[in-house]
């Protein structure tokens, strides 16, 4: 019995603190470049860095592909499924995250959302 409690706590310890990752793909807006999606970029996380918002973003680009030109995903990344929650939250609630937001709504579509956890 011992040995069953302490195999399913390592269990749930782990698939608590599994990374959570999440990608979006996102179109670029009439007149909008990459150069505008890395300016909004920049300051999401000057913003998340200030609210100590334990969540990375990433701007994923085609390499060598012609079928997605002027697309492009992002991928956001968190070390717990809680922190993840906390940036979200924080995302949708917070009123200087909110103008972000709108930025990158200003940049690009965005959609077909994944989310990811890690098994290791």
């Amino acid at each position: 019995m011992k040995t069953l409690v302490a195999l399913l706590l390592v269990v749930f310890s782990v698939s608590a603190s599994a990374t959570a990752m999440q990608y979006s793909l996102c179109t670029l807006n009439d007149g909008k470049t990459m150069m505008d999606a890395q300016a909004w970029l920049d300051n999401w996380r000057k913003l998340a860095a200030a609210e100590k918002i334990d969540y990375e973003i990433r701007l994923l680009i085609p390499h060598a592909s012609t079928d997605v030109i002027g697309q492009f995903y992002i991928e956001g990344s968190s070390p717990t499924l809680s922190s993840y929650a906390k940036a979200w939250e924080w995302w949708y609630s917070d009123a200087d995250a909110l103008k972000s937001n709108d930025g990158l709504e200003s940049v690009a579509a965005c959609g077909a959302n994944s989310i990811y956890v890690s098994t290791d």
